[in-house]
């Protein structure tokens, strides 16, 4: 508990304690009873040192502190700068927070600046010099209010009274700001609102388009799209689907079909017929007759995803079809639709992998897909419960960048072999200069990392950057962030990658010197550099280019964000031609990634094996190869290593070094996968198509790998429920026909980005099962529900899949602001409403009325404890001093009583020999009165108050000594000395005159 004075900076954090004081009270009744026979001066000091000392400890046990107040405020600007706002109303927001800036009075008051979209960006950290700036690099196509309101609270700072300002629509597409607000209110933080406000009053909203989950192969079906237009219009409906256009009317012209809205929600059908199995991806947009009808483009469409069931649909994704024709025209003999196609099948994500029952990589390199594929491939497998089938070839496996992938992990077979198999490692020098871009160090990172994760274990790796605080060394500030090394199982390496600082760098003659040093000093057969930058740098000198040509060195140029110069461009790609690299010009950086791995894989370890080699095959009673008891030898394949665990791997190639997996397979997930390192037949396996078990062997592997079909005792209904939230529900049914009721099951959903997570099914009634989940991000949604088979062995399972497609942004689908959410706001946290026409001269964005100045204390109490403690000493000593003093008093009278005993003793001794010897002589003498010589004086004086009695004898040998007096000897040497003294101090008395005794003398 802090107790604060009154006026006052000083505050006890325990006042309680300050009655300690009271204790001086007994104990100056306890001194003044314990005085003894000292003085009142010693007592009163005593006592008074002593209750100060009292008071001071009651003082510091309270523990006092100096608060120091504050005067200073802080504007938080939290600006919304997403697209649901229209632009002129984003321009006058930003006159608005123009004149905000200007307003500010106190020297010492801070503005800070957050702008959000879908993320938070903080343009400006609270500062007295601030500019207000509403700059963003993210998406603007969704809004976060909640996090950009705390994000402002975090960097509030303490010393200074503190406000926000929200500029914003008050829709929110993410969380909910009411949850940051309560922060607000509980740090007493008024939050002022800046409402933009606007009603879009010709608008047309695609609402929904309403597909079923699931179809057969040849039915009909009615789609049905919901359209809500602001007022009367006409336009053109179109239709399409898995990307191909669908003729809506033949009679007229065009694709599309010609309808009429009328202001409210107008339901459209559209009959189609599912003539394929698969996915069906459909798309319907409308385009108004009138463009001043519509004012937002994005939402004048809406997606919906049908799977048609089938048996049989494999789909081939190869760049070299022609060399996998014997495989494909196996496969159709066999029965199977066959779909042959590029890496953008997969690319166009879940929902159309999800209509194929096996997917086939034939030599396809992991470069070819972006992120979201290598996520989605295995996605398809482990929750989807597709089949995956990789082949061979010199740009699949390892060879292909496919270590460390995503489906690297779905492989039955590692992809890294061990050190003890002998081959040729590569060593890859990575040089990462500042792009010139949104986010250009986060993209720095992912790139670095992609061509780390393609590397294998036993290649080289090191990360150049630039730092300015290094200063004019042998590199002019290039260093290593990685020092080249063996990857091993990189995550050094990708550590050191998400830690570098990329720097902007003057040149790349530093960069490139000591990459080269670093890669000559490395045992590796082929040796490469990768370079990203904008370009700026100045180029590399023409000796140090020929000396990577003399090296066997190549160079990759990477140019992002490029100032768009002719000269960068070329010097760029000059480099990289010179040195028998690659160069490449990027406008989009998701295409970074795939660009790195190609670009290391060419420094990967030589994993292609090619000669001879007979094949051994074991027997199998289960598996893609039951009944296989011989396959032919093939001329090539991909080392790989057989996967420890539950991978079986019953067909392998015979080498020098033993047994390497020629084909594996393996449960992975709800899925399952094959790996066959050889190819099809067309190089390395050439003995094969003439195989008279060819065709069998590769329709049974296919066929085992394939999902089973849907079973028709469940149906799925998917959608986007009135709250905005995706619904799911499931009715099973057992083969009686009965509801299958308290069945075990989940859900998994995976989102557009292919990551997915886990679904609480629950049942909601007669077997009947639903599930329910949020989404945010435009694309496809997959949903795979899973339940234990009640007619089946224990174990057995069955799944039903379905979509819920999100088309455009939540973003877009209001017409008008929110302010009912921005004034709740502003009256939970007592902040005030703007207008854009405020007068900012009355109403001061920077008031201090209401607003808790903050204190800050600095503890004091330690200070007097070392006061105390001084205190504590001096008093000690004072009374310690003044007994010495006394001590020495006494000690000093008792030795001059002992002198003047002494002194008398011998006067007394004297008296009495002078008396036997001469008798009345100082009775005479004595009874006048004298004038004594300077000597004489000097010797009676010292004779008659020395402490010591008689004169020694070094005293009288240096007294001066008349001729004509005699010198006495023996005991009476003494007396006679002082009766010579006295007669002759008589005598020059008497020569002198003597006014009494007329000048007479004495006879």
């Amino acid at each position: 508990m802090n107790v604060l004075l009154a006026d006052s900076p000083l505050t006890f954090e325990h006042p309680w304690l300050l009655l300690v004081a009271l204790l001086s009270i007994p104990t100056a009744w306890f001194a003044r009873a314990g005085a003894g026979g000292q003085s009142r001066a010693k007592l009163i000091g005593s006592v008074v040192t002593r209750s100060i000392l009292l008071l001071l400890l009651a003082v510091a046990l309270a523990r006092p502190s100096i608060v120091d107040r504050g005067e200073s405020v802080t504007l938080m600007v939290v600006a919304d700068v997403s697209r649901s706002i229209p632009r002129e109303l984003r321009r006058d927001g930003e006159r608005f927070l123009a004149r905000v800036e200007e307003a500010k009075r106190n020297e010492d008051d801070r503005i800070g600046v957050v702008t959000v979209a879908e993320r938070s960006e903080i343009r400006q950290t609270p500062d007295v010099n601030a500019r207000i700036v509403l700059d963003h690099a993210g998406d603007l196509a969704a809004t976060d209010l909640s996090h950009a309101i705390e994000t402002a609270i975090s960097l509030l700072p303490t010393d200074t009274a503190n406000r926000i300002l929200l500029v914003s629509d008050g829709n929110e597409t993410r969380s909910n700001v009411l949850e940051a607000i309560r922060l607000a209110t509980a740090n007493g933080i008024p939050v002022d609102v800046l409402p933009v406000e606007y009603e879009f009053d010709r608008e047309i909203v695609f609402e929904g388009l309403r597909a079923p989950s699931r179809a057969r192969i040849g039915q009909a079906v009615d789609l049905r799209a919901f359209i809500r237009s602001s007022e009367a219009t006409t336009g053109v409906l179109r239709l399409r689907r898995n990307d191909e256009s669908i003729d809506l009317d033949p009679s007229s012209p065009g694709d599309g079909v010609r309808i009429e809205l009328e202001p409210g929600v107008n339901t459209v059908p559209i009959p189609v017929s599912m003539d394929f199995s698969g996915g069906h991806r459909f798309r319907v947009d409308f385009e108004p007759d009138d463009p001043d009808a519509d004012v937002l483009g994005e939402n004048n469409r809406h997606d919906a995803i049908t799977f048609v069931s089938g048996e049989g649909r494999v789909l081939v994704v190869t760049e070299t079809e022609s060399e996998f024709m014997p495989l494909i025209r196996a496969l159709r003999d066999g029965g199977l639709e066959v779909v042959v196609g590029g890496p953008q099948m997969v690319t166009g994500g879940l929902s159309t992998l999800n209509g194929f029952d096996a997917v086939i990589l034939a030599d396809v390199p992991r470069w070819s897909f972006d992120a979201a594929g290598d996520r989605a491939l295995r996605a398809y497998v482990h929750d989807l419960g597709g089949g995956l089938i990789m082949l061979g070839g010199d740009r699949s496996f390892g060879a292909g960048g496919w270590i460390d992938s995503e489906v690297a992990a779905v492989l039955p077979v590692t992809l890294d072999p061990p050190q003890e198999r002998q081959m040729t490692r590569g060593a890859l020098a990575l040089v990462m200069h500042s792009c010139e871009m949104p986010q250009g160090n986060h993209w720095g990172q992912v790139t670095a990392i992609s061509a780390i994760e393609a590397l294998s274990s036993q290649d080289h790796v090191g990360i150049i950057t630039f730092d300015f605080g290094l200063g004019a060394n042998q590199f002019n500030g290039c260093a290593w962030a990685f020092p080249m090394q063996p990857a091993g199982d990189k995550q050094a390496a990708i550590a050191a990658a998400k830690a570098m600082t990329i720097g902007d760098m003057p040149d790349f003659s530093a960069s490139l010197q000591l990459a080269r040093t670093g890669l000559n000093e490395v045992n590796a057969g082929q040796k490469h550099v990768i370079i990203i930058s904008d370009g700026d740098p100045a180029p590399p000198s023409q000796q140090l280019l020929d000396g990577y040509v003399a090296d066997g060195i190549t160079i990759t140029t990477v140019m992002v964000g490029g100032h768009g110069t002719v000269t960068d461009a070329r010097n760029m790609q000059g480099v990289a031609e010179y040195t028998g690299g690659t160069y490449y010009n990027v406008v989009n950086p998701n295409q970074l990634p795939k660009i790195f791995i190609k670009e290391a894989t060419l420094v990967s370890r030589t994993l292609v094996q090619e000669g001879d080699f007979p094949s051994v095959t074991l027997p199998a009673v289960d598996g893609p190869t039951r009944g296989v008891v011989r396959t032919p030898g093939v001329e090539g394949f991909v080392l790989t290593v057989a996967r420890e665990g539950l991978a079986k791997t019953p067909i392998t190639v015979r080498t020098e070094d033993g047994d390497d997996p020629l084909l594996a397979f393996w449960n992975h997930g709800l899925g399952k996968s094959v790996a066959y390192t050889s190819d099809a037949g067309s190089r390395w396996a050439t003995g094969w198509p003439g195989w008279s078990d060819y065709q069998p062997f590769w329709e049974q592997v296919v066929r085992w790998s394939m999902r089973p079909p849907t079973p028709s005792n469940l149906a799925i209904r998917s959608g986007i429920g009135d709250e905005g939230r995706a619904v799911v529900e499931v009715e099973a049914l057992s083969d009686g026909g009965a509801f299958a009721n308290f069945l075990a099951g989940e859900g998994v959903v995976i989102d557009p980005e292919g990551r997915p997570r886990r679904l609480a099914l629950q049942q909601i009634g007669p077997g009947r099962y639903r599930a329910e989940f949020d989404v945010e991000q435009e694309g496809a949604y997959l949903v795979n529900a899973i339940f234990a088979d009640p007619d089946g062995d224990e174990g057995d399972a069955m799944s039903v899949q379905a979509a819920v497609s999100v088309p455009y942004r939540k973003e877009f689908a209001t017409t008008r602001d929110n302010r009912t959410l921005l004034e709740l706001i502003a009256d939970r946290t007592g902040g005030r409403i703007y207008d854009p026409a405020t007068d900012l001269a009355v109403v001061d964005p920077f008031d201090r009325q209401g607003l808790e100045m903050p204190s800050s204390p600095t503890r004091i109490w330690d200070v007097v404890v070392v006061i105390c403690a001084g205190l504590f000493l001096v008093d000690v000593a004072v009374r310690r001093l003044s007994f010495e003093r006394e001590r020495r008093a006494a000690a000093a009278a008792s030795a001059s009583g002992s002198a003047v005993d002494a002194w008398r003793t011998a006067r007394r001794r004297a008296t009495r020999d002078r008396d036997a010897d001469g008798g009345g002589r100082e009775a005479d003498v004595a009874g006048r009165r004298v004038e004594l010589e300077p000597d004489a004086v000097s010797d009676f004086s010292v004779s008659d108050a020395s402490s010591t009695g008689a004169p020694s004898e070094a005293e009288r040998s240096r007294r001066p000594v008349r001729e004509d007096t005699p010198t006495p000897s023996g005991d009476g040497a003494d007396a006679e000395d002082m009766t010579s003294r006295l007669l002759r101090a008589k005598r020059r008395a008497g020569t002198g005159g003597d006014e009494s005794s007329g000048g007479g003398r004495d006879g």
